[in-house]
């Protein structure tokens, strides 16, 4: 097979032909892991939509715990995984499908202590201080182009500040005279 016609495309050394052998079985391997979690994300999202019955929170955990396993194996890209959790947590967000079960955890049930409030206050001003400093810094251009661009608007701007106040101090001298 490896040293007949030209006509033969594929693999020609023999650790090419393992590597085809070892591709064809992760592949069936990876398959089923990934036809596993589209199952489960899909009955997940079945249930959300109110088209099947079942127990949501249990469906939305087995989706999830599929595809951070399918991601973290490397079956699906970790980008995919996130964007296909993020889709399904949208569809039962807007199913309120998790709102009796947050109640009925014990981490809510837990009082929060003045430590905790106030590492929550400071979280809180920080996100806000570098919102604030964001929202400065887009005014600011950051391209050549774009200094080029307000240097030339102040110029004329202040061209045009000048030009008022000459016009308005002419005036003056001529009322007076």
């Amino acid at each position: 097979m490896a040293r007949t016609a030209r006509t033969w495309k594929g693999a020609r050394t023999p650790s090419a032909l393992k590597r085809v052998r070892q591709s064809l079985r992760r592949r069936a391997v990876n398959r089923r892991t990934r036809s596993d979690a589209k199952t489960l994300v899909q009955q997940a999202s079945d249930i959300a939509l109110g088209r099947a019955d079942g127990d949501g929170r249990e469906a939305v955990t087995a989706a999830i715990t599929a595809l951070d396993k399918a991601a973290e194996k490397g079956i699906i890209h970790p980008n995919n995984a996130a964007r296909r959790k993020s889709r399904l947590m949208t569809k039962v967000n807007a199913a309120h499908l998790l709102d009796g079960a947050e109640a009925t955890t014990p981490s809510a049930a837990r009082k929060r202590t003045t430590a905790s409030k106030t590492a929550q206050r400071k979280k809180v001003a920080a996100s806000k201080a570098s919102k604030a400093a964001a929202g400065k810094a887009a005014d600011r251009p950051r391209t050549a182009a774009g200094k080029a661009k307000v240097a030339v608007t102040r110029a004329s701007r202040d061209a045009a500040a000048a030009r008022r106040r000459a016009k308005s101090s002419s005036e003056g001298d001529s009322s007076e005279g």
